[in-house]
């Protein structure tokens, strides 16, 4: 059977903004056999891709995998590949494999990627544009505008992780998240701030849940001993308080995106959780918080939100490192 490719080897966040795209592949393409290639950090959410075959690389390819990709598609009937992930491996794949269809993505930047003369060996291109603020279209919609697929659209994703047990959360919630890089690093705010910060917007909600980052155990130790938390490993509920604040430690993907589907409402950092609410149509409020040291930083950051943001329906606030200012932007917003 004739074979279709699409390379997705990358973070969450990427894998949620690639998904209309990857759902057009599979409406273009429902008489063939489908193989999404996906990383160990995005693999968790494989849930999605029902009756595909899901293949599993890292981040950055190492030799031994880019020979098995290179095998599979000599031993194969393979006529399309969709280049999701601008990586510059997979742009030298078209100069080699000429009978092959390539879809591919490609940044024009300082490092633009790939160079002008692979490019002419894709057969169809969409360019995203990292040297100017010039008005443009989300990646969301570029990678959609490369498939070029509109007629009768039907949702080809997978929904049996929500029509599943539901999990037992409080009902009507918030759902947050704490990003480390942002709170600590870019805003400087110690634990006591962010336990305020938590408790203020539990004022503002019925129900707050929240998710913090994998495998950061100072953070997770400080939550646990703070919130009431569900420990996910265990499967062991820790109520210390009657607040409406629960601690989702050690959550997986599934239960981490059933608990966002069953959630009413998002305030989280832009990113993984954010492009996930943004795709199981979640009202979101995106925090985020720019460190600028000149005008190009300036630049570079508003070509990152108009490149990153979704389309439409996205609210977002910028929080200050003084912790009061940010709490009197929020009580206009909230």
């Amino acid at each position: 059977m004739e074979k279709i490719i699409v390379l997705k080897n990358d973070r969450v966040g990427d894998l949620f903004v690639s998904l209309s795209a990857i759902n057009l592949i599979l409406n273009k393409h429902q008489d063939k056999e489908i193989h999404i290639y996906l990383s160990k950090l995005n693999y968790k959410f494989n849930f999605l891709f029902k009756n595909i075959q899901t293949k599993i690389l890292n981040y950055d390819l190492n030799f031994l995998e880019k020979i098995q990709i290179i095998i599979f598609l000599l031993l194969n009937k393979v006529s399309t590949v969709y280049i999701l992930t601008p990586k510059k491996f997979y742009y030298y794949l078209p100069f080699f494999f000429r009978k092959i269809k390539f879809y591919g993505i490609c940044i024009n930047s300082k490092k633009s990627r790939p160079s002008n003369f692979l490019r002419k060996y894709l057969y169809k291109k969409e360019i995203i544009n990292r040297l100017n603020i010039k008005k443009r279209l989300s990646s969301y919609e570029v990678q959609k505008r490369l498939i070029g697929f509109d007629k009768n659209v039907k949702n080809f994703l997978s929904k049996d992780i929500i029509n599943g047990r539901k999990l037992e959360l409080p009902k009507v919630s918030t759902f947050f998240h704490y990003k480390h890089k942002l709170f600590s690093e870019l805003l400087a705010w110690d634990y006591k701030k962010i336990k305020d910060f938590l408790y203020f917007i539990s004022s503002k909600r019925e129900n707050i849940i929240f998710s913090s980052e994998i495998n950061k155990k100072e953070t997770d130790d400080f939550f646990y001993k703070n919130f009431n938390s569900i420990d996910f490993k265990t499967n062991k509920y820790n109520k210390i308080n009657e607040k409406n604040i629960l601690f989702l430690k050690n959550i997986d993907g599934k239960n981490l995106f059933k608990a966002i589907y069953h959630s009413k409402d998002i305030i989280a950092p832009e990113g993984i959780i954010s492009h996930i609410g943004y795709f199981l149509n979640k009202n979101i409020l995106a925090l985020m918080h720019f460190r600028l040291k000149n005008r190009e930083d300036f630049i570079n950051q508003i070509i990152s939100c108009k490149e990153w943001f979704p389309p439409d329906n996205f609210k977002f606030i910028v929080l200050k490192k003084n912790y009061m200012e940010s709490i009197r932007k929020l009580q206009k917003r909230i």
